[in-house]
């Protein structure tokens, strides 16, 4: 019966948050902070006219080292931030990249789509058809940016390239880019 009013002050105290970081935020502040915050809806079309640029840079890099890319991939598959320092890529660009892959084969690619567009690329004779491609992809989660590859030579299909961008990350470099243009 000693430890009943003990065990009753430290219920109180519990209660009025006396240990904890807790605390109630005023109406001025909670106002002030709806304030600061916006929401804005973007289109798939909005997404993907931001990524197709970003997707082209990240591509062109690659292109000019593609021979070395190509042969870093085939016997470093999983050594993506090495391929990274290879190609040139910036800290922006790595933010957005989740991987790159280049296939030769239509049994490496991994998504139904990238398989569908690997197997059109095989089937285009005249090398100035050859197009980038964008897609979303899974669940709206990620982009998927291919470009064919082709052999100078032989003028025959080679492989294409593979770049899977955060959809996640495409879309906050919305803000950054919209803070960067009124600066």
């Amino acid at each position: 019966m000693k430890f009943l009013p003990l065990l009753f002050l430290l219920i109180l105290l519990q209660s009025c948050d006396a240990f904890t970081d807790k605390r109630a935020v005023s109406a001025k502040e909670f106002y002030e902070m709806k304030d600061n915050v916006t929401i804005t809806k973007v289109t798939e079309g909005q997404i993907l006219e931001s990524a197709t640029p970003k997707a082209q840079k990240i591509h062109e890099k690659i292109e000019a080292k593609e021979n070395e890319a190509i042969l870093f991939l085939e016997n470093n598959p999983t050594k993506q931030e090495e391929f990274f320092e290879l190609v040139g890529l910036d800290s922006t660009e790595i933010e957005l990249i989740e991987k790159i892959a280049f296939r030769k084969d239509v049994s490496e690619t991994e998504y139904e789509k990238e398989k569908q567009i690997f197997e059109a690329y095989q089937n285009i004779t005249d090398p100035s058809l050859y197009q980038e491609n964008l897609q979303i992809l899974h669940g709206k989660e990620k982009i998927l940016y291919n470009y064919p590859s082709f052999d100078t030579k032989n003028t025959k299909f080679g492989g294409i390239w593979s770049i899977i961008l955060s959809q996640k990350k495409i879309i906050r470099s919305f803000k950054k880019e919209k803070k960067s243009r009124f600066k």
